[in-house]
């Protein structure tokens, strides 16, 4: 039902950074309703000169839709109280750092519930690179295209 972004993205947002990761629908007339994505971080840390395993629940942007008809780019504010304050690409990859994404949705051609995940280890995620647009409207102005084939397209800033 979804396609997710190979990688995942920190890029400017709102003065601050974001780490974000994009998704698409690709199935022709199943259209996703009532859309949430949870977003978890796990981490290797070192405490009392142990190494321990810790699991943070990422705040986001926008953590539900009502209808998910094109690309929804999820983004984590990097902010004061974000686990990945002060964290560079290097730390990332250090910590073990892992983004596991779970999206639920309902499909109204099948009326039912569709679950979907995936994660992002810390060497997929593109630190000063930004996520291209991947729609363009028709030539008629009529419609709004979206080029699946871009679900990956970034470039570095």
């Amino acid at each position: 039902y979804l396609m997710f972004s190979s990688l995942g993205v920190v890029a400017p947002y709102q003065n601050i950074t974001g780490l974000m990761f994009r998704l698409a629908p690709y199935k022709d007339k199943h259209l996703l309703t009532d859309v949430e994505v949870k977003v978890t971080l796990g981490l290797t840390l070192r405490e009392d000169d142990k190494e321990v395993f810790r699991f943070y629940n990422l705040n986001l942007e926008r953590s539900r839709v009502d209808s998910l008809p094109m690309s929804w780019t999820i983004v984590h504010p990097i902010n004061d109280a974000s686990p990945l304050t002060g964290f560079s690409s290097q730390d990332l990859i250090s910590a073990d750092a892992e983004v596991y994404v779970l999206v639920k949705g309902f499909d109204d051609a099948f009326s039912n519930t569709v679950l979907q995940r995936t994660s992002y280890t810390g060497s997929e995620i593109k630190f000063n690179a930004r996520f291209i647009p991947m729609y363009h409207e028709s030539e008629d102005g009529q419609t709004t295209i979206v080029d699946l084939d871009k679900l990956d397209a970034h470039k570095e800033l």
